[in-house]
């Protein structure tokens, strides 16, 4: 099954952390997405500051679907950095590769 179709487990105490080979594979599902720190992270650059909120605005419509929230840092007025990391399970999880793939799927986050 296709990571973008798949829903975020709501269980996130059952979530385990993924395994370092774990990551690395799904890394090959999520083009654009590197692991830095300990956290699934993609930087996007937007045309100014109104640009990155408006990219946040659609992005929390989609982690409210789901249930799951990234970290997320502007830089430089249009720079936004979304990252992944799951607290509660104290590492990189599904969820995160999920959420990813459903960035990189997504023709509203690609045309940004």
């Amino acid at each position: 099954m296709e990571l973008s179709t798949e829903r975020c487990n709501p269980e996130i105490s059952r979530v385990s952390p993924l395994t370092r080979k774990e990551i690395l594979e799904y890394l090959k599902k999520v083009p654009g997405w590197t692991v830095v720190e300990n956290r699934l992270q993609r930087t996007y650059e937007q045309e100014d500051f109104d640009g990155c909120v408006s990219f946040i605005n659609e992005l929390n419509d989609l982690c409210k679907r789901e249930g799951h929230f990234p970290d997320l840092k502007i830089e430089k007025e249009s720079i936004l950095t979304i990252s992944w990391y799951t607290y509660s399970s104290g590492g990189i999880t599904k969820n995160d590769f999920i959420m990813a793939a459903k960035i990189n799927h997504s023709e509203r986050f690609n045309s940004k």
